[in-house]
């Protein structure tokens, strides 16, 4: 299983960049940008998931299988987050509370 950090890389009002990191051959000191991916939450994001009667709680776990989901499409294989997952989860809850 591949691991990956996480690393929140632009913050904006609607949607965050994350640069997913891997190191090749499980050496830390290799680390390199594998790719990107972009979590959205902007308020039409927020009403859909509350529509779906989700609350915080849920919305955060929604948050966490997409970067799961979008990860794994990336890479194309199953990963484990070494880093960084709460980080990225705390930032995308900033936002949800304000659109909550």
């Amino acid at each position: 299983m591949k691991e990956i950090e996480l690393r929140p890389a632009m913050e904006y009002q609607h949607k965050l960049d994350v640069d997913v990191i891997d190191f090749p051959d499980g050496d830390r000191a290799k680390a390199r940008k594998r790719c990107g991916i972009t979590l959205d939450y902007g308020w039409r994001d927020v009403e859909r998931l509350k529509g779906e009667g989700l609350d915080l709680e849920g919305m955060r776990e929604y948050y966490r299988n997409r970067i799961y989901d979008l990860v794994k499409v990336n890479i194309a294989q199953d990963w484990v987050c070494t880093g960084g997952m709460e980080q990225v989860l705390d930032i995308v809850e900033k936002y949800l509370k304000e659109d909550a």
